[in-house]
């Protein structure tokens, strides 16, 4: 029984966790996407702002002139971050589009930081690479095990056990 209302504690628990976890999500997206839509507004408000001889040469730019520039740009800034912002397809294509880049900056380090480091740093750089693969893979094989616990097949494996009931038991 004790055990029943422990398993119901928790579920009530890991709910209550998950509904703080939707609600501390929604309340980051609302924030997002003001941040999404003031963003451009300011950035141009900062750069029309400046009183500079350029923008004061022979006029001062009308209102007009500084929508006409803004208002566009924002608006194309503004749907292309809530695209991207929702959009898995584009997300992924970014994230694709990052590891490519990743990948080609760390092979072009690779060929230049070979002309530039002694032999014996290339070697014992390797060798750690080497032991961090070794070890983010002992760690990801310990993940996998912990996360495969299988009860059933404990308790199967402990049916074979022969268990003695006590002598005080016995009596009755």
């Amino acid at each position: 029984m004790a055990q029943r209302q422990a398993q119901v504690d928790e579920v009530r628990w890991s709910r209550l966790q998950t509904e703080l976890a939707s609600s501390q999500n929604l309340s980051v997206m609302i924030f997002t996407t003001f941040t999404v839509i003031f963003l451009p507004l300011s950035f141009f408000t900062g750069l029309f702002g400046m009183n500079t001889i350029e923008w004061q040469d022979d006029e001062i730019p009308s209102i007009r002139y500084i929508g006409s520039i803004a208002l566009p740009i924002s608006i194309f800034l503004i749907l292309f971050s809530l695209v991207v912002a929702f959009s898995s397809r584009v997300q992924g294509l970014f994230k694709a589009l990052y590891k490519s880049i990743r990948r080609a900056f760390r092979a072009g380090k690779k060929v230049w930081v070979q002309h530039l480091e002694p032999g014996f740093r290339a070697t014992r750089k390797e060798r750690r690479m080497a032991e961090k693969k070794r070890q983010r893979r002992e760690d990801r094989i310990r993940r996998q095990k912990e996360r495969s616990y299988d009860f059933w097949g404990t308790v199967k494996g402990q049916q074979h056990e022969q268990h003695e009931i006590p002598d005080l038991n016995l009596n009755g």
